[in-house]
């Protein structure tokens, strides 16, 4: 820390000036209180006074060390302390007099030499939950009391120490014994420094250069897997497995066979190390094979034998190799090279049988050859002793015995059945020695027998397959059958029948199939007509479903039965009276049923051929009896119509009796007569009097002792269903006497009209006025009849049939 400038220097004697003259006494000032020098380094201290009255005054500094004086002024002096080569050098004193006054300043000296260097001493690596010393030594530092010593492991503090007071410099050293877990490996060991000045001076730090720790952990020897016996020119693979090994990326594998080093490739799972290589010695004998793990300073071997041998297979030999059934074969087993050359030989056949065995090589065997010998196997087997072991090699051979083909029942069978659609192909094995080609045909035509082929009905019948090796020939025939699903066709299942009623018929339906299909058929929603022949009746004819089946299927057809029959006719559709209205249209319509539909004519009985053709419009002359015949392919029916003609009312005629001309108080009647039918009623419209009496049927009416009320008018309306028609006549009456008859006969219809309607209005009005009748004002009722059926200017008018009350 440098000397304080000029302002620093001044400050601390001018504030004791000023507090001296505020208190009126002398005094002297020391700053700063604590000079904090490095050892052999210069520092100032400033002495200052208090005024002084009188102006004779004097300041110094009393110290043991070498002293110059630096800048100063007219109360304060700044006195620089040089080489400062103690390490206490005591106090230094201000001192100062004016006139017969003296006071004095102390001012301590702090002394420190910063560390020459901070060193953590190396960590060698550990192992899991060994212990370690770590060891902080701070060289040449001084005051010691004032030094504070760390160590961290990473982030973590370890330990902190501080020092007693010493005189002097000194070095010291921190250590703590730290316990490690595979937490710390990678983990820095730092150590800080500090000196501490305050709050005099500054604070010092120095650090060492950390430390990274390395931890590892070997707990188990490896596992070293390899096999016991290898031959020699093999290859085979050996590993070695380490588990629970620290930091694993640190382990070292070394693999060695015979002293000879392996490459190895390592790979790990876990906590598990696995390293692999590959053994292929080449010269016979006992090597050894070791695995050295190794991390850190730690390290572990497996070691195991390995025994290397050179063995030969056997030699086996068939003489002959092929030889016809009959003749004799030697079976031969021999030893091949070996190291060591303790070989053990054994002869046997396939299903492990033994035929010699022995150490002697070669082995022999003799044997007749027989057909069922061909392909039979023979194994040589060479078992080498090594050590507690033994290795064991074969050699196999097999024997050809020839003979001509044979083709057994269950190798080509004689009746084969296919199904349609599928793919089939007629395969045909036969045994023999040379292997036989085998070769099928039908009709001189040769058919493939390797590829599966579409199965259809073509391909049923009987084939001959052939079997030829070179020492002959052999046949056999094969007989397919191809079955098939159900079908239903128009010539053996017809879609549309035709019965006749009464004929016995069966509904039959013959479907193709294979197996036979059984077939059955039903009404729409019915049950299922039974077999057998049966009388037809109407009521068979319909839609029905037919359906086939067998076991691959079923076939369905829709089969449509119409049954004929011969006609009939019924009162419904032809009734046996008809009731015909004059000038409509001819019908005579006759419905009759049969099937196919029938034919229908109707005549008229009693007409000869002569009669002129009748009018289209029914005329009376249409009434009679007619015969309808109904006729189709299956026969004819007959029914009689009798017609009735109705017209309206026609020929209306009066006649007064005993005269239209009336002597006054004489009496007479008028009667009406017309034809119709159904038979006319009778309506009037006439004078009004009170002397008027009608004939029960309504068709006369008769007056007594005639007045001049009784002259006028008088119409007759004949009437039914069909219409009505008028007819009027004229009558006066005399007041002299004199018998005037007018006869009118059939006047003009719009007079006989007018004057029937204004007799009736006259008629209607008065009788209501004088209550001289009982008069039915019946208007639109049954009980009036409607004179004409058009009179659109003044309306309709009705004749009223009057009573007498």
């Amino acid at each position: 820390m440098g000397p304080p400038g000029p302002t620093a220097r001044l400050l601390p004697p001018l504030i004791l000036a000023l507090a001296g003259v505020a208190r009126g006494t002398f005094t002297v000032g020391a700053w700063p209180r604590v000079a904090v020098v490095p050892f052999g380094g210069s520092v100032a201290i400033n002495c200052s006074r208090s005024a002084c009255p009188g102006g004779n005054a004097t300041l110094g500094l009393d110290t043991p060390l070498a002293v110059t004086l630096g800048a100063g002024g007219s109360r304060w002096q700044s006195f620089r302390l040089l080489n400062v080569s103690q390490w206490s050098p005591g106090t230094a004193t201000c001192y100062g007099r004016c006139g017969d006054t003296q006071a004095n300043a102390s001012a301590g000296i702090l002394v420190y030499r910063l560390p020459e260097r901070v060193v953590l001493e190396p960590v060698a690596a550990v192992a899991v939950g060994e212990s370690r010393n770590l060891t902080c030594r701070v060289v040449e530092v001084a005051p010691v009391g004032n030094l504070t010593v760390t160590l961290r492991r990473g982030a973590e503090t370890l330990r902190t120490e501080s020092f007693g007071a010493a005189e002097g410099s000194a070095s010291v050293a921190v250590t703590h014994l730290l316990t490690v877990g595979p937490g710390d490996h990678g983990q820095d060991v730092t150590c800080h420094a500090e000196l501490s000045l305050r709050p005099h001076g500054p604070l010092f730090a120095r650090a060492a250069v950390p430390v990274k720790l390395s931890v590892f952990a070997l707990p188990e020897p490896p596992q070293l897997r390899a096999p016991a016996l290898l031959e020699a020119g093999t290859a085979a693979n050996a590993s070695c497995r380490l588990t629970g090994a620290f930091p694993a990326g640190d382990v070292r594998f070394a693999v060695t066979l015979a002293e000879q080093s392996l490459n190895v490739t390592v790979t790990a799972a876990g906590d598990v190390l696995t390293a692999v290589t590959t053994l292929a010695p080449s010269t016979p004998g006992s090597q050894e094979l070791s695995c050295t793990a190794a991390v850190a300073t730690a390290a572990r071997t497996a070691r195991r034998q390995l025994h290397v041998y050179r063995f030969s297979p056997p030699v086996m030999e068939l003489s002959p190799a092929s030889a016809p059934a009959g003749s004799e074969v030697t079976v031969i087993c021999r030893a091949g090279i070996a190291d060591p050359p303790a070989v053990r030989l054994q002869l046997h056949d396939a299903d492990g049988g033994v035929l010699a065995e022995g150490p002697e090589s070669p082995l022999e065997l003799r044997l007749v050859a027989r057909r069922e010998d061909d392909g039979r196997q023979f194994g040589c087997r060479a078992s080498l002793a090594i050590g507690d072991g033994a290795v064991t090699k074969d050699t196999e051979a097999r024997l050809a015995v020839l003979y001509m083909p044979e083709m057994a029942a269950s190798d080509c069978p004689a009746n084969r059945t296919w199904l349609r659609g599928t793919r089939e192909a007629l395969s045909c094995r036969a045994a023999g020695n040379p292997a036989p080609t085998v070769v099928c045909g039908r009709n001189g035509v040769t058919v493939s027998t390797g590829e599966p082929e579409l199965v259809t009905r073509s391909r049923a019948g009987t084939y001959l397959c052939n079997a030829t090796n070179a020492l002959g020939t052999r046949s056999r025939q094969v007989t397919v059958r191809v079955e098939y699903e159900p079908t239903l066709t128009e010539r053996g299942c017809p879609a549309h029948r035709t019965w006749v009623e009464g004929e016995r018929r069966e509904l039959g339906c013959r479907a193709d199939g294979d197996p036979p299909p059984s077939t059955r058929c039903a009404r729409d929603g019915a049950a299922t007509r039974g077999r057998g022949s049966r009388a037809v009746s109407r009521t068979d004819a319909g839609r029905y479903l037919c359906r086939a089946t067998n076991k691959h299927g079923s076939a369905v057809r829709s089969v449509l039965v119409t049954v004929e029959y011969e006609p009939s006719i019924a009162e419904t559709g032809c009734p046996a009276r008809r009731l015909w209205v004059e000038g409509t249209p001819v019908e005579l319509a006759c419905a009759a049923s049969g099937n196919p539909p029938p034919r229908v004519t109707c005549d008229k009985l009693g007409d000869n051929q002569d009669t002129p053709p009748m009018s289209p419009n029914v005329t009376r002359a249409h009434a009679g009896t007619y015969q309808c015949r109904a006729t189709n392919t299956h026969g004819s029916a007959l029914r009689n119509v009798t017609v009735a003609v109705e017209y309206s009312p026609a020929a209306v005629t009066l006649r007064v009796v005993p005269s239209a001309n009336v002597s006054r108080g004489t009496s007479f009647s008028v009667e009406c007569r017309a034809e119709g039918l159904p038979p006319p009623t009778y309506g009037w419209a006439l004078p009004p009097a009170p002397n008027l009496r009608f004939a029960p049927d309504n068709r006369s009416v008769a007056v007594a002792a005639a007045a001049a009320a009784n002259r006028g008018l008088y119409t007759c309306t004949a009437s039914n269903r069909h219409g009505r028609r008028a007819g009027s006549v004229m009558v006066r009456v005399d007041e002299s006497r004199l018998a005037l008859v007018a006869s009118l006969g059939s006047l003009g219809a719009a007079a006989a009209l007018g004057a029937a309607a204004a007799g009736g209005y006259y008629l209607k009005t008065r009788a209501c006025k004088k209550g001289e009748y009982n008069v039915r004002d019946a208007e639109g009722s049954s009980e009036a009849t409607r004179l004409h059926r058009q009179r659109p200017a003044r309306g309709e008018v009705f004749g009223i049939q009057l009573t007498q009350p």
